[in-house]
């Protein structure tokens, strides 16, 4: 039945043998124009439900409509009493059956068993959704931080955990028809529609070649390389020296700038579609495969001809150098087998354009072996028996950073001069050309550290007492700016407000500086020797000496800032004291 209850008053019932019958009742806000508060109970028809029932139709046009309030703008139209069961059933709560008789997407998930809906089967429509909160209230209880994206069937595992939501969730992206038809019906935000498949997202850069999902080949942390591809698993397996060929010496159009990337296979029933011959015309018409493997180019050479026959034994790198290298098959035959080789430079280069030539007369072997030109085999103890010894950190600088000249890119093993600024640039900038005219950087740095500085401070004119002595040097000397490296060291001003804030606003001011020593010592700055009989126009005697300094100096603020008031102060006795009647 269907009780309306006023405040204050108990709600009727029926009776069954004297007793009333219990009945549930249900809050329902008041009627428009009525002061009292209303209640509905649904229970079995009687003569009192029927009278109430009856009064209710009746003053239905004066209590305005039966609702809790406005349902939100998706909702709107089916405002009004008429609607009511189109989302309600009659004497129950709503269960969620006729939600989803309009929400066909979300139906879609239910049957499909799928989606974050689905997950959430056990819920009620209404536990996450609520409505009759107004126009334009949030009807979703949804929290984008806090979402557990595992709950859809779409783990966010690599990359796909870093970007932002609507980086998939956009508009572009969706499938499902029926949640294009909502959007276009009611344009709002929503995370339904999409599929879980990479092409709904992402371009195919393969364009339909590979019929297999892209996870196959490919993880979410990286699209490239593509980890999880087995060359073994395609017609040519990559065995050998083919396993270390990037993929882009034979797919070209992986470093093209076209879209599509052909993966699709070569001809390789012999080596020419990626390989040219070395050998000209001379073996035409036979396999490569009859002398070399995928092993290694040499490998094949190796078993038909032994070198250490010849007057020339291969040794070190000589030993990994391809035949053609040496013996060029575009010199006659006999000049092509037969070669030279008293000397390095009869096949190599002098890198150093004759500069070892009047002391060593070019022999390499002074300084490099065939195991490799770099690094050098010039020892530490040949190079301190030049001009320039090598001592603490140049001992460990490699030997391009002195002997490359960066503007020409050439080797240089002769320096006019062995100061500093032949190699290093003068972060100072001149500052102390004056001071460097003897020893240079060794003034104030030494080999070991640059940053390990043996300035005495003390020949300047800022002593360091206290805590300055521990203060480290960048906190005083800073740089001038974000693109000029230098910093300021000879031009640094020696008061304290240059590296020190005026907490005390200028009340000690003289002109335009503040000498903070009257008050203060450098061993702390709580450390102090000001004298309150001397230093000011307001003596301490009496009850006056025991009184803390904050009693009397008080914090003030002025444009935002706050400080301590220690002058001008007023003497009078009532600036601090109260007068008693």
């Amino acid at each position: 039945m269907i009780v309306v209850v006023s405040k204050n008053k108990a709600p009727c019932h029926s009776r069954a043998n004297g007793n009333p019958q219990q009945s549930k009742v249900v809050w329902i806000p008041a009627f428009a124009g009525m002061t009292s508060e209303t209640f509905m109970v649904l229970k079995e028809p009687n003569v009192c439900s029927f009278l109430l029932l009856l009064f209710v139709f009746i003053t239905a046009p004066a209590i305005a409509q039966f609702s809790p309030g406005e349902l939100s703008r998706a909702h709107q139209k089916l405002e009004g009493t008429d609607n009511c069961t189109q989302c309600h059933e009659v004497g129950q709560t709503i269960s969620g059956s006729k939600c989803l008789a309009c929400h066909s997407e979300i139906k879609k998930q239910f049957d499909g068993k799928r989606g974050f809906h689905f997950s959430e089967s056990g819920k009620q429509c209404v536990d996450c959704h609520k409505d009759h909160l107004g126009r334009d209230a949030k009807t979703m209880l949804f929290d984008e931080q806090s979402f557990l994206h595992t709950k859809t069937g779409f783990a966010l595992s690599g990359k796909h955990g870093k970007i932002k939501c609507e980086q998939c969730h956009a508009t572009k992206n969706i499938k499902d028809e029926d949640v294009k038809k909502k959007l276009a019906e009611f344009p709002h935000k929503t995370f339904l529609g999409l599929i879980q498949s990479c092409a709904s997202c992402h371009e195919d850069m393969h364009k339909g070649i590979f019929k297999d999902e892209c996870s196959t080949c490919h993880t979410t942390s990286d699209w490239k390389p593509a980890s999880k591809f087995n060359h073994a698993t395609v017609a040519f397996n990559l065995e050998g020296e083919h396993g270390k060929v990037e993929c882009s010496k034979c797919h070209s159009s992986i470093s093209s700038k076209k879209n599509l990337v052909d993966f699709m296979p070569k001809s390789f029933t012999d080596c020419t579609p990626c390989h040219a011959t070395p050998h000209g015309e001379r073996f035409t018409g036979k396999d490569c495969k009859s002398c070399h493997t995928s092993k290694g180019w040499r490998t094949a050479m190796k078993k038909t001809f032994d070198h250490e026959l010849t007057a020339f034994k291969l040794a070190g790198l000589h030993v990994t150098v391809k035949c053609e290298k040496c013996h060029q098959p575009n010199k006659k035959k006999a000049k092509s087998l037969r070669l030279t080789h008293e000397r390095c430079t009869d096949c190599h280069s002098d890198k150093h354009n004759g500069e070892f030539l009047a002391r060593y007369k070019n022999d390499c072997k002074v300084c490099h072996n065939e195991n490799g030109f770099k690094p050098s085999s010039f020892t530490l103890v040949q190079h301190n028996e030049s001009k320039f010894k090598l001592e603490g950190a140049h001992t460990a600088t490699v030997c391009s950073s002195c002997h490359l000249k960066k503007e020409t890119k050439q080797l240089t093993f002769h320096f006019e001069n062995q100061k500093c600024e032949s190699c290093h640039n003068d972060p100072h900038r001149g500052e102390f050309k004056n001071v460097m005219v003897d020893v240079g950087c060794a003034k104030c740095h030494s080999t070991e550290r640059w940053k390990s500085v043996s300035f005495d401070h003390s020949t300047t004119k800022f002593r360091l007492e206290g805590k300055h002595e521990r203060t480290i040097c960048s906190d005083c000397h800073k740089q001038l700016g974000q693109a000029n490296p230098t910093k300021e060291f000879g031009k640094l001003k020696a008061d304290c407000e240059s590296c020190h804030q005026d907490i005390h606003q200028k009340q000690f001011a003289s002109g335009e500086t503040t000498n903070c020593a009257t008050c203060h010592k450098p061993d702390g700055w709580k450390i102090l020797v000001f004298n309150h009989e001397t230093q000011s126009s307001f003596s301490l005697k009496g009850a006056h000496m025991k009184v803390e300094c904050r009693s009397c100096h008080r914090v003030e603020e002025s444009n935002g800032i706050k400080f301590v008031r220690f002058k001008p102060m007023a003497s009078q006795c009532e600036s601090c004291h109260q007068r008693k009647n």
